[in-house]
């Protein structure tokens, strides 16, 4: 066990370095000039851009360039925004409460809702529920996020009025329906997931063998059938953070909430580039510590894992 955790954590500061490298070149090689965006795309003398970009240390090679930002993080330095002037570690603290509110509850009802479906059209296979829920969770993985989004505030915020459109004036509530939004794809992807690995546990020998011992059907799927087909599910639930918080920066636009994927998109279209690689780079190592969770989750629901990686 404890051979196998400092494997994976060490996996994952390897990736979480190189990761951050290629953000880092990638960001710096984007068309534009930095210095402007510090200079606040006004209209400037060469000489001042000039010294911004000695000051700045932006005229350096990209690599020495990364050494000295990647010396300054190691002490705990995310550098300052070119744009906003202040620390990036500030902006971050301001903005992931929104984004972690927005993922945690995105989860949640991920979580619930597919397995609520899954078991639900795994019981049924063959029948107009499971036929109803097919069909939706391949319209749901069609439909771009910002057109569900849209719909959504269209008829449950401004016609129905059950829910606030944007910003987070209104406490949790204002997170239900960008969680909804956000959601969406992974519950259909999940749902046939979990009906396929029902399906496939209800007719298997073990659960024939309990089904002939006299075991209700409630305790077959409690005892050998769920908890079988958690393993592939909490495998896919911990490669979806991923995607949930990539599909966060569409949604925190679509519904203006001040969260991380916002704050990227805006320093993208500012050229703000400390605050894309330090915004980034917190994005990264929170999907690689949720790996980590998941793989230890996995390990204890099942533990030949170890053995076979």
């Amino acid at each position: 066990m404890t051979r196998f955790v400092i494997r994976r954590a060490g996996g994952a500061v390897a990736a979480l370095v190189a990761s951050t490298f290629v953000v880092f070149m990638i960001t710096f090689a984007l068309p534009g000039d930095p210095a402007r965006a510090i200079a606040g795309h006004r209209r400037v003398p060469e000489s001042t851009l000039v010294a911004i970009r000695q000051k700045y240390g932006l005229d350096d090679p990209l690599v020495v360039q990364f050494v000295g930002w990647f010396g300054r993080l190691l002490r705990g330095d995310l550098g300052e925004s070119f744009v906003a002037r202040r620390p990036v570690s500030d902006m971050l603290w301001d903005a992931l409460p929104v984004t972690f509110t927005l993922v945690v509850l995105t989860i949640l009802i991920e979580v619930a809702g597919s397995l609520m479906l899954g078991a639900a059209t795994a019981r049924r296979s063959g029948g107009v529920v499971d036929h109803g829920v097919l069909v939706a969770s391949t319209l749901a993985l069609s439909v771009p996020l910002f057109v569900v989004g849209s719909v959504g505030q269209t008829w449950l915020g401004v016609r129905l009025r059950w829910l606030p459109v944007a910003g987070t004036a209104d406490g949790l509530s204002s997170y239900l329906l960008p969680a909804l939004t956000l959601a969406l794809p992974g519950i259909a992807v999940a749902t046939r997931l979990v009906r396929s690995e029902s399906i496939r546990h209800l007719d298997a020998p073990h659960t024939r063998t309990a089904r002939g011992k006299g075991l209700s059907e409630r305790a077959i799927m409690r005892r050998h059938v769920r908890r079988n087909s958690l393993v592939p599910f909490v495998s896919f639930i911990g490669l979806d953070i991923g995607a949930l918080l990539g599909g966060a920066i569409v949604v925190e636009r679509v519904f203006n909430l001040p969260g991380v994927g916002g704050a990227i998109a805006d320093a993208v279209r500012q050229r703000d580039n400390v605050l894309i690689i330090g915004f980034t780079l917190v994005i990264v190592a929170a999907y690689l510590i949720v790996d980590l969770v998941v793989d230890l989750v996995l390990l204890k629901l099942d533990p030949r894992i170890e053995s076979a990686s």
